[in-house]
């Protein structure tokens, strides 16, 4: 029987979404909003974050990021201040509201990670960690390559 890789990752994936969305319910947000405050919240005081950082981070479109954004704005969750090198682009940053509930995304997170990776042997893990940043570096070769093919196809 041929192992259908992409099927199995695809359950994972939708597993820990759900998990990731009931914690973050209780909060009156979602997994992915779970995601970036705790991002935000681990960054060194003085690095800037840029909406196009949050973009890459969780490998998410523009108008993802920005529908998330807004209501993480909407919520008092973050604040988006104008850059000072670029009018343009605005710095995103955590305001007290998701200060507050860090200790419990942190636990949560911790938690999450440490079942998962303890449900495998150590052997395992190495493996699993080495193939899964392989496979991850392999579709982000393709997805650049893909991008860099239709900026010349379709030139403006």
């Amino acid at each position: 029987m041929t192992e259908n890789i992409i099927h199995l990752i695809k359950i994972v994936s939708n597993q820990l979404s759900r998990k990731m969305n009931k914690f973050a319910k209780q909060f009156g947000l979602t997994g992915v909003q779970i995601q970036i405050i705790d991002y935000l919240n681990h960054l060194p005081q003085n690095q800037f974050v840029y909406q196009k950082d949050i973009e890459r981070e969780f490998n998410i479109r523009r108008s993802t990021a920005t529908s998330v954004l807004q209501k993480m704005e909407e919520n008092q969750l973050i604040m988006r201040n104008v850059s000072p090198s670029d009018s343009r682009i605005k710095i995103i940053s955590a305001l007290p509201k998701a200060e507050e509930i860090q200790p419990q995304i942190s636990e949560f997170l911790a938690a999450t990670n440490a079942e998962l990776l303890n449900s495998i042997s150590t052997f395992q893990r190495r493996g699993f960690l080495k193939a899964f940043d392989k496979i991850s570096t392999e579709l982000t070769a393709e997805e650049k390559k893909e991008h860099n093919n239709n900026d010349t196809e379709h030139p403006i």
